[in-house]
């Protein structure tokens, strides 16, 4: 059999067919060109023929490939060259085709390519129907009759290989739509890129989209022939690679362009994937390996192709194995990821490939399982994103092992493998240790070095978590991981480490209530049962060994082991007992007990990390990130529905986030607050809890708390009372609470939460009978009787949210309140405390502040109030022949206050007055306006001249008024009204002048309220400043809360009267260095605000401060960071004014190096202008040489080594070398140099460079001369002090033999004399050095 050859190879481009062997023309010899019209007659012919040819085709089907005489205007057989002729000049000029003849050409070639696939898989009789085409060309029924049923006598014989005629027939019309197509996929993305009309785009595209899916769907067709019939169409079934390949190479253009869903959809991307998963199916290695090429070299250059790809390999055959799956797997883990980061298009490669693999396990887990070991070796290469998608897939598999191992799953394979049980145990234990292995990577993994990745493990713990195939042995350690990452320094890391904390509450495999209590009650009830009923063997062990411990006087720690080993022994023999249904009723009761106990102590320990963590979780709420914030809150909510005992806290403590700045932060810690205490547990706040519970849940979050979290509490229910989430009814049951009592908490607590509601809703409060129960509960005789000062002081606190009553004898709600203020003075004097019991008196100073601030809200004349209180502790106090201590303390407390609210009263009168004034100013200055529009020239002239004075005399009456009320806090208060004479009795206690009464609350209350007076009038706070700071000096180490609360009241007068307490400014700073952490954080904070509010100057005892930067407590150490980061923030950056005199101050003073380099290290970091950065290397430069030590020069350099130098800085300290050369043998020093060399050299010019070169060599030249010459000097040193030792020793000696005698000293003389020059001789020696010099000289 002779071998055909084929007439039709595959060219290498389109172009080619005009050369050997094909020679085709551009267009055919009788084309018709002249002009437009004929022009497009003639590409109509061309169209009209290769119709004509596909109805011969469809009507004579594989018989036209036999045919070689000529037939139906066709010279030779049915591809002749006429039509390939045809086929080429159509779609060489596609471009230029008119819409519709272009759709023709399109459906004709389509049509031909399906037709020859449908011969090819003998299906002619189900497929000529489909192949029919639907416009006006569509050919008569009756002329296929007769040549289909010659088709189909010849379509039994599937074993005959098609002749070499349809072979080249094929390849030609499968290369010319493979020609079609690539010249459409360069159109569209031609087209992507220009501009046209929308109405217009939007046509051609919906047309270019038709025929692309048209051709699509043909070229499917196409490879899934080829696929099919492999050795019909080719002898021995070996393909030739040229035509296989043509759909595949149209496929990764048209896969090119799927970038999205709709991208997809108009790429026809799912035929293409079919083309390629065809070609696959079917390919030999050698083409096998083209494929793979491709899609590496697209999986490297788009994004998209990740998840492309891995749809792709799940369309394959994978009988007997998905070689496309493996493949790729394999090449990727050939990758070379060394060096990626400095090429950015091989980074950018490889962050494109590795969403291909997590996309490839989460479709088919168990070939990335069987494959993993070629994809592990990359944890330990440079790109995180691979290291990323490498632990998302593990986590993809793991899942899926978990989903095979439940016991659902587990049933179903045991049917599936009932032949086979050893098997099914054998793959079972293979994937428990598979999924072991991997879970341990993935704990591993969680310390990567990249946040990405990291983030990457914690989101695919939280999926195990979420799915349910996290193991139960390995809740407790994925509970310690998450609270570990919790400290992470990167915020999607903690955010994600919350959000695992939060999904393990969640989905914990204990009971949904984890309130430690019962847990603990079960867990000592189980161990008494096993301790009780231990096994024989066990039980005797464990008595003699504690026998032996007690007698040898074993410590309780020996004794605690001693228990736990026999625990611990008694649980792995329950575990190793045989199935229940094999054991007695004991031993199974037993082994129930056990594991009841394994259950509880599992339970005690997950409930112990979470309570273990509860430090962290609360410093998340403190974070500067408001991610951290929203995931810590919903944590506690979550937490607080399971009842942990760290959410109670957690939920009071993030209640300090409704003063935050961020309204977003604000909203959801209130929508915590409804989720926690108002809201039923997952309704997301739409659904009320019973209001019983409400009040009940309100009142233990009051109960308890702090002041600080009390004014938290009382914004967020201000807040919601407001918005009306809070249901009216929860307030009457309140009310019933305070009157009634009950529920174990104090009624004081349930009147302090409606008064914080009544701060947002007066009405609340507000009523005769509302103030009838607080007259009759709050200030009635039990209260009176229990002397119950919290009771008293939240009535106080409601009734400031009441209106000033108004004298109406008639009215009964004015009686009540005339009762209620009767109370309010007997509060306030302390008629009911007892002078003997110091804790009396300090719970009663909180209530006597509330107690005044409501005289001041309800009463209607404060003052006279005020009056005869004072009155009435005059009496109390001064009317014994001895004054006690604690009753003179309240009466300076309470005249203190009285002072403070007459300042507050004055100043809010003024302002009413101010207001009113302002209003009329401003209606008679609209009927100003009014009449200077007026017609009536004359009149309206008349009347704004009286209008005018009138605004006048208004302006010189409000200027009035402020002066009187000046005057009136200047002078009448403190000065000259009832008050005053109480002014020297209280300096003169503070001063301690006579005896002193030894009673620390005394001087505590007359020191402050000694400050109240100074508070209200500049002239006594001048006079008595004096007595304040002596006394704050003279305190005693140990009175410490008088030092504190000091220095807080000498901030206010600081805010008061700046000008009066300048002065006195160093001696504030002076308590910085307070023995006490309390005074130094209280004078801290003082300073800190006095500073940001411009009321004292910064500079001058600035040190003081920085000092504080590298203070024991840390809260010492945030206020003063804080202090430096809000200076910072000014635009004039105070910071670099400060720094020139931090560094000298800190030199004079004795300071390890390492504290104070930590302390310029962070004060330098704000120094952020170019500028600022220059002119700061030139100041520290020129102050080397006044330092007096080389430790001192070293740190100097050091604080130039943190600035980022610029060209001029450089030149600069090249300049002056000569001011530092001499220091540079200190290797310390020199170190900071080179590290300013090292820094600016990574973003030098070139030429800067050079200049950096050169100033290394010198600056290491000098270096070693430097070291040369100190070592020299050292040594000179060394022996000058060794010479000067042995004078030392030589002169005592003489100084003895001198004191022997006066012969010897004669003697000693006379041989001295006799051994010295004579004088001749000196003076010649003398000569011949003269002459020496003079000629060394010339």
């Amino acid at each position: 059999m002779t071998t055909e050859q084929s007439s039709f190879p595959i060219p290498a481009s389109l172009q080619d067919l005009e050369r050997e062997p094909y020679n085709l023309s551009p267009y055919p010899h009788d084309f018709d060109d002249d002009d437009e019209a004929a022009r497009a007659d003639s590409f109509d012919r061309l169209v009209d023929g290769i119709e004509q040819g596909n109805k011969n085709l469809l009507s004579q089907g594989m018989i036209v490939f036999q045919i070689t005489t000529a037939y139906e205007g066709y010279d030779e057989n049915w591809n002749g060259n006429e039509r390939i002729q045809a086929l080429y000049t159509l779609v060489r000029k596609s471009t230029s085709l008119a819409p519709a003849t272009r759709w023709r050409l399109i459906r004709a070639l389509c049509q031909a390519v399906k037709l020859m696939s449908s011969l090819l898989a003998d299906e002619n009789d189900d497929c000529e129907e489909d192949m029919l085409p639907e416009d006006e060309h569509s050919f008569p029924t009756g002329e296929s009759s007769q040549p289909s049923q010659q088709s189909s006598s010849t379509s039994n014989k599937t074993s005959r290989i098609v002749s070499q005629q349809f072979r080249d027939a094929f390849a030609c019309h499968l290369y010319m739509l493979f020609s079609a197509m690539f010249i459409m996929e360069s159109e569209a993305k031609i087209g992507a890129g220009m501009k046209q009309s929308r109405s217009r785009s939007d046509q051609e595209g919906d047309e270019a989209v038709q025929m692309r899916a048209a051709c699509a769907d043909a070229m499917l067709r196409a490879a899934q022939s080829m696929s099919q019939n492999r050795n019909k169409l080719w002898k021995r079934g070996v393909a030739d690679e040229s035509v296989v390949v043509l759909p595949c190479r149209i496929a990764y253009q048209m896969l090119e362009s799927a970038t999205g869903v709709l991208a997809r959809k108009a790429a026809s991307g799912d035929a293409a994937l079919g083309m390629i998963a065809a070609t696959v199916d079917s390919s030999e290695v050698s083409l096998m390996g083209t494929i793979l090429a491709a899609l590496m070299d697209m999986l490297h250059s788009y994004e998209h192709m990740a998840t492309l790809c891995a749809e792709l390999c799940c369309m394959v055959s994978e009988k007997p194995t998905n070689r496309l799956a493996v493949d790729l797997i394999r090449e990727i883990g050939r990758l070379d990821t060394h060096g990626h980061v400095a090429e950015n298009s091989r980074a950018s490669g490889i962050k494109f490939v590795a969403p291909f693999i997590h996309e490839l396990a989460a479709r088919r887990p168990r070939i990335v399982l069987a494959n993993v070991s070629h994809l592990l070796p990359h944890l330990d290469s440079e790109p995180y994103c691979l290291r990323s998608a490498i632990v998302t897939a593990l986590g993809a598999i793991v899942e899926n092992i978990g989903r095979s191992l439940q016991p659902d799953q587990q049933t179903e394979s045991e049917n599936s493998q009932e032949s086979a049980p050893e098997d099914s145990a054998t793959s079972r234990e293979n994937l428990e240790k598979s999924r072991s292995a991997l879970l341990d990577i993935l704990e591993a993994r969680s310390h990567d070095v990249s946040s990405y990745t990291r983030s990457a493990v914690l989101k695919t713990w939280i999926s195990l978590t979420q799915s349910g195939t996290l193991p139960v042995e390995r809740v407790i350690p994925c509970t310690v991981l998450a609270i570990d990452r919790l400290q992470d320094k990167t915020v999607m890391a903690r955010k994600q480490a919350l959000q695992l904390l939060t999904t393990m509450l969640e989905n914990n495999p204990f009971m949904g209530d984890l309130d430690p209590e019962p847990y603990r009650r079960k867990l000592s009830e189980m161990y008494n049962y096993v301790k009780s009923n231990l096994p024989e063997d066990l039980k005797e062990a464990h008595e003699a060994a504690l026998k032996e411990a007690k007698e040898n006087d074993q410590p309780e720690e020996t004794l605690l082991e001693l228990e736990n080993a026999t625990l611990a022994a008694a649980i792995a023999e329950a575990d190793s007992m045989d199935g229940t249904d094999q054991l007695n009723p004991k031993d199974q009761e037993y082994k129930a007990k056990v594991e009841a106990l394994k259950f509880a102590q599992a339970a005690l320990e997950f409930i112990d990390q979470y309570e273990d963590a509860s430090a962290n979780l609360h410093g998340m709420l403190l974070s500067a990130n408001a991610s951290d914030v929203t995931e810590a809150l919903r944590f506690f909510v979550k937490a607080r529905h399971f009842k942990l005992p760290c959410a109670i806290t957690g939920m009071k403590q993030a209640l300090s986030l409704m003063w935050s700045t961020e309204q977003n932060i604000r909203d959801e810690v209130l929508k915590a607050f409804v989720d926690v205490f108002i809201a039923k547990p997952g309704t997301d706040g739409e659904e009320c809890l019973p209001h019983d519970q409400i009040a009940y849940n309100l009142l233990m979050l009051s109960d308890q708390s702090t002041t600080s979290e009390l004014a938290s509490i009382e914004e967020a229910i201000g807040s919601l009372v407001k918005s009306g989430r809070i249901p009216a009814e929860v307030f009457s049951i309140l009310w019933s609470a305070a009157a009634k009592g009950g529920s174990g908490i104090s009624p004081a607590v349930a009147i302090h939460i409606l008064a914080m509601a009544a701060s947002a809703d007066r009405s609340i409060v507000d009523s005769k009978s509302r103030l009838k129960t607080l007259l009759d509960v709050a200030l009635g005789d039990a209260t009176e009787e229990r002397r119950d000062w919290k009771m008293a002081s939240a009535a106080s606190v409601a009734l400031q949210c009441v209106a000033r009553a108004e004298v109406d004898q008639t009215c009964a709600k004015y009686l009540v309140l005339e009762r209620i203020i009767e109370q309010l003075c007997a509060v306030t004097r302390g008629d009911w405390c007892i002078d003997n019991n110091e804790r009396d008196t300090l719970e009663w100073f909180s209530a006597a502040e509330q107690a005044l601030g409501a005289l001041f809200v309800v009463s209607p004349q404060p003052e006279v109030s005020c009056a005869d209180i004072i009155r009435g502790m005059h009496m109390q106090t001064f009317s014994a022949t001895e004054c006690h201590p604690l009753r003179l303390a309240r009466f300076f407390h309470v005249l203190g206050h009285i002072a403070l609210k007459l300042l507050v009263y004055t100043e809010a009168l003024s302002g009413t007055v101010r207001r009113a004034t302002a209003k009329k100013t401003l209606q008679k200055q609209i009927e100003a306006d009014k009449a200077k529009n007026s017609k009536e020239s004359k009149t309206a002239a008349a009347e704004e001249d009286q209008i005018e004075a009138e605004l006048g005399m208004a302006a010189e009456a409000e200027a009035e008024n402020e002066r009187k009320v000046a005057d009136i806090a200047e002078k009448e208060i403190v000065g000259r009204g009832l008050l005053s004479i109480y002014g020297p009795l209280l300096a003169r206690v503070v001063a301690q002048e006579g005896e002193t009464s030894g009673s620390d609350v005394l001087m505590q209350t007359s020191t402050l309220a000694l400050c109240k007076f100074m508070c209200v009038s500049s002239s006594f706070c001048e006079k008595h400043l004096p007595v304040i700071f002596t006394a704050l000096s003279n305190a005693p180490q140990s009175h410490v809360v008088l030092r504190a609360n000091t220095v807080i009241a000498l901030g206010d007068l600081a805010f008061r009267f700046p000008n009066e307490v300048e002065p006195y400014t160093p001696r504030i700073y002076a308590c910085l260095r307070d023995s006490s952490t309390i005074v130094r954080r209280h004078t801290l904070m003082v300073l800190t605000h006095l500073i940001l509010n411009d009321m004292v100057k910064v500079k001058g005892q600035i040190c003081e401060i920085v000092v504080c930067l590298r203070d024991k407590d840390h809260r010492i150490r945030d206020t003063s960071r804080l202090l430096f980061h809000e200076l910072s923030k000014r635009s004039n950056n105070p910071v670099y004014n400060l720094l020139p005199d931090i560094v000298s101050q800190l030199s004079q003073i004795s300071m390890a190096k390492d504290d104070f380099r930590n302390i310029m290290s962070f004060l330098l970091g704000y120094i952020k202008k170019e500028r600022q950065n220059e002119m700061l290397i030139e100041k520290l430069c020129q102050r080397i040489p006044k330092c007096t030590s080389v430790g001192q020069k070293a740190d100097i350099a050091y604080c130039m080594a943190q600035l980022k130098a610029n060209d001029r800085s450089i030149k600069h300290l090249i300049d002056n070398f000569k001011l530092y050369k001499d220091d540079l043998y200190d290797e310390d020093f020199k170190r900071q140099f080179s590290s300013i060399i090292s820094k600016t050299k990574k973003f030098a010019k070139p030429e800067l460079k050079q200049a950096l070169e050169e100033w290394e060599t010198k600056l290491n030249e000098q270096a070693e001369s430097s070291a040369e010459n100190n070592r020299a000097g050292e040594k000179a040193a060394r022996s000058k002090a060794k010479a000067s030792k042995r004078g030392a020793r030589r002169k005592p000696k003489q100084i003895d033999t001198i004191a022997e005698g006066s012969d010897d000293e004669t003697e000693y003389s006379e041989t001295e004399k006799e051994n010295a020059p004579s004088q001749k001789q000196r003076s010649t020696r003398r000569s011949r050095r003269n002459e020496f010099t003079e000629v060394a000289v010339a």
